[in-house]
């Protein structure tokens, strides 16, 4: 199997189980509006994004280490056990001493669901450092599978705690901590981990070497997160807790964009890191980097032009702003994408300051342009910001990774896929369902076009798949001629 077949199957493999994730969490949307006050889903976004921001420092990011070095280590059973025992402890004491440093601070700061919240931080913890685990050992199948368990988890206690329960905002986050719960429960038992944790294992060396290539990846965490989610913050304290809940809503639409991004972001940070130093190296990266600008360029486009189709049948009426600032959002979830695409040379190489030096210039421009201009735009400062430091970091990466990897890009593409967004952001903020209907059917029949190479690579595969069984029922029924 050539690299970009093997790439597209992981990314479809890992797709099964992040897309059922993220479709849950869109599905909910409308619940969420619906059951809860947009004070308290602006509550719920800040708890869960500060959640998101503490797990990455406990773990000083040794997850993406772990996984990175299980990748070389694949056809070594002791160096594996070696990996995943070190890694574990070295966080379980770090995060018992988070643990003890966050009740005593909870002794003299009244902290919202502080119970849960640090339920969540523990849990997290570990369901992210079990599916790192599943895609360092190569078995993508299982981390499909772990997404697919807390996605229909999530699902089901939602509906039992938020709607049939009423708890609300507590019920979200209960049903949160439960879902990652039985995630963690799952890879541990079908990854058989049990096998791979032994005190035997420790190593000194082997810590270091882990720690030395995580810790620059903590800034890279903090920083991304700066970029997501200072704008909330800033919101919150400057317009108000309301006004968060808005943001929020909006976010939601362009954090589709990203998921899916995420999802082929795995099976690339895989894929290049396995092949960084192949002979045809340069071809393989250039290919794959010009194919996914197309891709995800056409998705924001698609999801610019939808959205005014759907908009008012999922989000309740008290949301109804959030309309506003979509596209701004969605355009920097293309830019980020971009970013992404070309910080995985950096993960590849093993050269993980540069990733971290680069998030920080761009968390340090993304805070200063939205404190800025909150007080004159509004939550618009906060959308604006968001999509010109991702521009910015998309810029540097681009410019910086030269010295790693020749890409030879599509330059001509960009400027197809800029004109293009200022086609369907006019119509989009026109909003007149004639023009909305004339946007979809427009950017559709563009974006098939664009990802022409792609969807003759799916077609092929489905035709083959086709081929494949209906060879296997011609062999079954000459069998069973043969036995009459």
């Amino acid at each position: 199997m050539n690299k970009q077949k093997a790439l597209i199957k992981n990314t479809f493999i890992l797709a099964l189980g992040k897309v059922s994730t993220q479709l849950v969490s869109f599905l909910l949307l409308p619940l969420y509006t619906i059951f809860l006050s947009p004070s308290d889903y602006g509550t719920v976004d800040l708890i869960v994004t500060y959640v998101m921001l503490l797990v990455p420092i406990i773990m000083i990011r040794l997850e993406t280490a772990s996984f990175r070095f299980l990748v070389d280590a694949r056809q070594n059973e002791r160096e594996k056990r070696s990996i995943i025992s070190n890694t574990l402890w070295v966080i379980i004491p770090i995060m018992l001493v988070c643990t003890l440093l966050y009740l005593a601070l909870d002794t003299f700061i009244d902290i919202p669901y502080s119970g849960l919240i640090l339920l969540n931080i523990c849990i997290t913890i570990f369901s992210s450092l079990f599916l790192q685990f599943a895609r360092g050992l190569g078995d993508n199948k299982k981390f499909a599978m772990a997404s697919m368990v807390t996605g229909l988890t999530t699902l089901m206690t939602t509906l039992a705690l938020v709607v049939y329960a009423n708890l609300g905002a507590q019920g979200v986050l209960l049903s949160f901590a439960i879902a990652n719960a039985l995630c963690c429960i799952y890879l541990f038992f079908s990854l058989k981990l049990y096998h791979y944790i032994t005190l035997k294992a420790r190593d000194v060396i082997l810590r270091k070497k882990l720690i030395k290539y995580s810790l620059p990846l903590v800034s890279d965490g903090v920083s991304w997160w700066l970029i997501d989610v200072s704008d909330r913050t800033i919101i919150s304290i400057f317009i108000g807790v309301a006004s968060n809940g808005i943001y929020a809503v909006s976010s939601k639409y362009a954090a589709i964009a990203i998921s899916i991004f995420a999802i082929f972001n795995m099976s690339w940070t895989e894929s290049a890191s396995m092949h960084i130093d192949g002979k045809d190296r340069d071809k393989f990266f250039s290919e794959t980097i010009n194919a996914s600008i197309r891709f995800f360029g056409s998705l924001g486009l698609v999801l610019i032009a939808l959205i005014p189709l759907i908009f008012s049948a999922l989000i309740d009426v008290k949301y109804i702003e959030a309309y506003q600032y979509i596209p701004i959002l969605i355009t920097g979830a293309f830019f980020s994408a971009i970013a992404n695409l070309h910080g995985v040379i950096y993960i590849a190489k093993k050269q993980t300051k540069q990733i971290a030096k680069t998030a920080v210039m761009s968390a340090i421009l993304n805070i200063t342009l939205t404190l800025l201009l909150i007080n004159f735009i509004g939550i618009y400062a906060a959308a604006i910001s968001t999509a010109i430091a991702y521009l910015a970091m998309a810029i540097y990466r681009y410019r910086d990774v030269k010295k790693y990897v020749t890409i030879s890009y599509e330059r001509n593409i960009l400027l197809k896929i800029a004109s293009l967004h200022i086609f369907a952001i006019s119509l989009y903020y026109m909003n007149h369902i004639i023009f909305n209907l004339i946007n979809l059917v427009v950017i559709i029949i563009i974006a098939v076009l664009l990802n022409k190479s792609m969807t003759n690579v799916i077609k092929d595969k489905i035709l083959s798949l086709r081929r494949r069984k209906q060879k296997k029922l011609t062999l079954e029924q000459e069998a069973y001629e043969d036995s009459l």
